[in-house]
């Protein structure tokens, strides 16, 4: 089904209708990322990358190891898949991370290597369970310590284009 042309179509007009309406608000956006991470499928993310050239998009989340969710079954991606999608980015200037950390799995802050990670979270006061975990961890004095004193710079997805366009 994903690989029928009448899906490629749909794909296409769904993602330019959503990007038009968006922007018409008169927002500028940071970056895309989409619901589910469905961006991650290969027949999604190539129309994407096209909509984002033509709407002068120049950033996007990205996870080389694929995408998981609660309740939904994970997007795997090959190595290989991983590689192409990644030439894809750099040859369209698109900016992304180089590693996706996902709280919903264990990490250290004190491992994370050199290079732009994105630290993937959803705080919220309300909703899901997990929502307030992600809050509760951002909010703790420890986690402000140890960015600190592991020498990590916050900065957004603007940040990120905007030094990227600095050093081209």
């Amino acid at each position: 089904m994903m690989d029928s042309p009448d899906f490629t179509k749909k794909v296409k007009k769904e993602i330019d209708e959503q990007m038009t309406a968006f922007l018409d608000t008169g927002l500028t956006p940071s970056h895309v990322d989409t619901h589910h991470h469905v961006h991650g499928f290969p027949q999604i993310f190539e129309p994407l990358l096209e909509a984002m050239d033509d709407h002068g998009i120049q950033a996007i989340r990205f996870s080389k190891k694929g995408y998981a969710l609660l309740g939904r079954e994970d997007i795997l991606i090959t190595a290989e898949q991983a590689q192409g999608m990644e030439d894809a980015l750099r040859e369209r200037a698109i900016s992304h991370s180089h590693l996706l950390i996902d709280p919903l799995r264990p990490f250290s802050l004190t491992e994370i290597p050199q290079g732009v990670t994105e630290l993937m979270v959803h705080p919220s006061m309300g909703g899901d369970q997990w929502r307030q975990k992600d809050l509760e961890m951002l909010m703790d004095p420890l986690f402000m310590k140890t960015v600190h004193d592991e020498g990590i710079q916050l900065i957004s997805f603007s940040d990120l284009v905007s030094s990227r366009s600095a050093l081209t």
